[in-house]
C-alpha cells in the first residue's frame, strides 16, 4: 500500500532576479552563518549544477545536492527533501538563474519558482543594489506579484554602498511588500576561487574555500537579520510527500539495500567507479543508488595501474583536459581498460568518461595525447562552449542502458566536440542529431543522468555487471 508522509521541513529559497546577482554567494554564506550557530543545515541547488553543490559541503558539513524537476521529477524532488532536509535543522536551497528562468522550453517546469512553488518555500530575492534605489521597489513588486503562488517574502541587497542612504529604497520596497533583510556590501575577502572554464571543484582549493566560507559566515551574520529569515524558515507548512519507487526498488538511499535485484542471491556485483581530480562530477544520489545493489569499489584513472576485478564500470564526469599528460602518461591503466571493455566489460561514461575512453584528446593549446581509445573517436577542446542544456536523448538501439527507443532526460554542458559523430552507433539521438557511442556493453555519452529519475539504469548496468561475472 502507497502512504503517504507528512514532515515539517524549516526551508527557504534564495533566488535572483537574474544571474549574477550573488544568489551563490549570499546562499552559502547564510548556510555558513547558520551552521556558525549550532544548526545543522541542509543544502540544495535547484538545477544540474555539480559545483555549488561542493561549495555547500563545505559551508554545511553536509552533502549538498540537486533539486532538478526535469531529471529527476517531483515525486524524487519531495522526496529528497523530505529524507535529507529532515534529518536538519534548516534547509536552504538556492536557485538558479532568475527565478523564473528555464533551462528548456519555457514550459516545462524547470525554474527556481517551480522548485519553490512545489515545495511551498518561501523565497528571498536577491538583488544587485550597486546602482538601484527606489526602483528596486518596482523590480520587487514584479516578482511579488508575477506568480500568486511563489511566496517572495523578502530581500537581500547585495554590494550594497554602506556610505548610501537606506530611506529611498526602503520604502520603495516596503511599498512592494518585500522587506529588506540585509545589506551585504561587496567585499573581496569573500570572492570564491575560480579557474578552468570559470569553474572550480570546491576539493580543489579546499582550504582557500574554507577561508572565504568563513569570512562570508561573519560578513552575512553581520549585515543579514538571521533571526528574521529562521522565523521565515520555520514559518512554513507540512510537506506532503509520496514515496517514491527508486527507494522501493533499491531499498533505501545512503548504501542501503540488500542483494542484488539482479540474480536475487548471492554476492552483489562489483563496480568500479572513477574518482580522483580528473573525474568528480557525480550526484550522490547516483552513487547511493549504485551502492544500494552493488559493491562499489573506487579506483583513480590518475594513480592506479590497473583497475581493480570487477563486474562492471561507472566513468563520471570531469576535467580529463586539465590532467591529460598524467592520464596519458598511465599507458598500464588505459591499456587494462581498453582490454576490458573490449572483453565485454559492461561501462557507462559519461562526459569526462566519454572524452577520456576515446582515443585521443587534444587540449585548447593544440596538445594531443592519447587516451583509452575503446571509442574510436578524437576529442577536442574549444575556448567556446559547445553544447548546454537539457536533452531528452532517445536511445538510437537496443543497448546497455536499454532498449531503442527509450527516452532519457539528462543536460549538456561541454567545451568539447567528439568526432566524427555517427549514427551507426550513436549512443543516443539528441535534438535530431546523433549522440555519443553506443556498441556491446559500452554505452558512453555527454549527456549526464541523475539515476533518481531513471532508476532502471541502475538495475541495467547491474544485470549487465552479473551477465559479465557468470559468463
Amino acid at each position: 500500500m502507497t502512504t503517504s508522509a507528512q514532515l515539517h521541513i524549516p526551508r527557504l529559497l534564495i533566488g535572483g532576479t537574474r544571474s549574477g546577482e550573488g544568489k551563490t554567494t549570499v546562499a552559502l554564506g547564510v548556510m555558513a552563518a547558520l551552521r556558525a550557530r549550532g544548526l545543522a543545515v541542509q543544502g540544495f541547488k535547484v538545477g544540474p549544477d555539480y559545483l555549488d553543490t561542493g561549495y555547500q559541503l563545505l559551508a554545511t558539513g553536509r552533502v549538498g545536492r540537486n533539486l532538478d524537476l526535469w531529471m529527476m521529477g517531483e515525486a524524487a524532488v519531495r522526496e529528497s527533501v523530505l529524507r535529507h532536509g529532515g534529518a536538519a535543522d534548516v534547509t536552504v536551497i538556492e536557485g538558479v538563474m532568475g527565478l523564473f528562468d528555464g533551462h528548456r522550453d519555457g514550459v516545462t517546469p524547470t525554474s527556481s519558482a517551480d522548485v519553490a512553488k512545489r515545495l511551498d518555500a518561501p523565497v528571498i530575492l536577491v538583488m544587485d543594489a550597486a546602482h538601484l534605489a527606489a526602483s528596486a521597489g518596482a523590480v520587487a513588486l514584479g516578482f511579488r506579484t508575477f506568480d500568486p503562488d511563489v511566496r517572495v517574502v523578502g530581500t537581500i541587497l547585495n554590494r550594497w554602498n554602506p556610505h548610501r542612504s537606506r530611506v529611498a529604497v526602503e520604502a520603495a520596497l516596503a511599498r512592494a511588500g518585500v522587506p529588506v533583510l540585509g545589506y551585504l556590501p561587496a567585499a573581496a575577502e569573500i570572492a570564491l576561487p575560480s579557474r578552468h572554464l570559470g569553474l572550480v571543484v570546491a576539493d580543489e582549493f579546499r582550504d582557500e574555500a574554507a577561508a572565504a566560507l568563513a569570512n562570508l559566515a561573519a560578513l552575512i551574520a553581520a549585515h543579514v537579520d538571521i533571526d528574521r529569515l529562521l522565523e521565515i524558515a520555520y514559518d512554513t507548512a507540512a510537506i506532503t510527500v509520496l514515496p517514491s519507487p527508486v527507494t522501493g526498488r533499491y531499498g533505501g538511499g545512503a548504501g542501503g539495500g540488500g542483494r542484488s535485484q539482479a540474480s536475487g542471491e548471492g554476492r552483489k556485483p562489483r563496480i568500479a567507479v572513477a574518482r580522483d581530480d580528473a573525474f568528480a562530477f557525480y550526484y550522490p544520489e547516483n552513487l547511493e543508488l549504485l551502492e544500494a545493489v552493488a559493491e562499489v569499489v573506487y579506483f583513480s584513472p590518475l594513480a592506479d595501474n590497473a583497475l581493480p576485478e570487477v563486474d562492471g564500470l561507472y566513468l563520471g564526469g570531469g576535467y580529463p583536459e586539465l590532467h591529460a599528460a598524467r592520464l596519458a602518461e598511465n599507458a598500464g591503466l588505459r591499456a587494462d581498460l581498453a582490454a576490458r571493455i573490449a572483453g565485454g566489460l559492461p561501462t557507462y561514461a559519461e562526459c569526462g568518461g566519454l572524452m577520456f575512453l576515446c582515443a585521443t584528446l587534444t587540449d585548447v593549446e593544440g596538445r594531443t595525447w592519447p587516451m583509452v581509445g575503446a571509442v574510436p573517436r578524437a576529442v577536442v577542446m574549444h575556448p567556446r562552449l559547445q553544447r548546454m542544456g537539457y536533452r531528452e536523448g532517445v536511445l538510437t538501439r537496443d543497448s546497455l542502458l536499454g532498449p531503442a527507443g527509450t527516452p532519457l532526460r539528462g543536460h549538456e554542458f561541454h567545451y568539447s566536440s567528439c568526432a566524427p559523430e555517427d549514427a551507426a552507433d550513436a549512443a543516443y539521438t539528441l535534438d535530431g542529431r546523433p549522440e555519443g557511442y553506443a556498441r556491446g556493453t559500452l554505452f558512453a555519452s555527454y549527456q549526464h543522468l541523475h539515476f533518481t529519475g531513471c532508476p532502471e539504469v541502475v538495475e541495467r548496468l547491474v544485470r549487465a555487471a552479473e551477465v559479465y561475472r557468470n559468463r
